[in-house]
């Protein structure tokens, strides 16, 4: 019974691990060009109330905002000639300004926002646009692209990100290579722009990520 359960467990790993995936050589749609940042339109901060995530738009691309949440002792504060604290804010973290914090025993806890940047300057990501609310967002990973649909309407932005497992569907794309990833088996597909269509109902059957656009 031990080696049933045994063989069992090892199956299943041995099946998670041999999953067959998919990544593109190129951005998609093949042969479109790739835009910096959506249409003004869509500028704004949109967030997601389940996970807390924010995505800012604007002229220079997109980015998703965090907030890191860090600390200072009250030694630091008395021994510093450059912070100080004043009700809920504490002054000399940020030049000139200001941020709030709480105190918590001896730490003076305050949030720092920090931008990772999507699409624009400094990043291999493309962002080709479909529509005037549509966009395609590949996401560079490793040397190959994997791809998101992004669609504004009525004040959300909604993402669904590809499904990557290895279906029949992509038996009729050109295979430009294989590697592995992950333990995983990767085919590097290079579709053509006349497959896109087709290709659109397979990738994209995930859940849509909903995000309220606050401001």
């Amino acid at each position: 019974m031990k080696k049933v359960l045994l063989f069992g467990t090892f199956l299943s790993v041995f099946l998670s691990f041999s999953q067959k995936t998919v990544q593109f050589s190129d951005p998609l749609p093949t042969g479109s060009s790739s835009v910096t940042t959506t249409d003004k339109l869509w500028y704004g901060d949109y967030k997601n109330t389940e996970s807390g995530v924010t995505y800012h738009i604007d002229e220079q691309g997109i980015s998703i905002v965090t907030l890191v949440i860090t600390y200072v002792t009250r030694e630091q504060v008395r021994e510093s000639s450059k912070l100080r604290v004043s009700g809920d804010y504490l002054h000399g973290i940020i030049p000139n300004d200001s941020v709030p914090c709480s105190l918590d025993g001896e730490n003076y806890y305050y949030g720092i926002t920090q931008k990772l940047v999507i699409t624009g300057s400094g990043t291999m990501n493309s962002l080709t646009r479909l529509s005037a609310n549509k966009y395609v967002l590949n996401f560079h990973e490793g040397m190959y692209f994997e791809p998101s649909l992004v669609t504004f309407e009525n004040g959300k932005m909604n993402i669904v990100h590809g499904e990557l497992d290895y279906v029949d569907a992509f038996n009729s794309i050109l295979k430009v290579n294989t590697i592995t990833r992950y333990g995983s088996e990767v085919s590097i597909l290079a579709p053509s722009f006349e497959q896109w269509e087709r290709l659109q109902s397979v990738l994209f059957t995930g859940k849509a990520l909903n995000y309220e656009k606050t401001k």
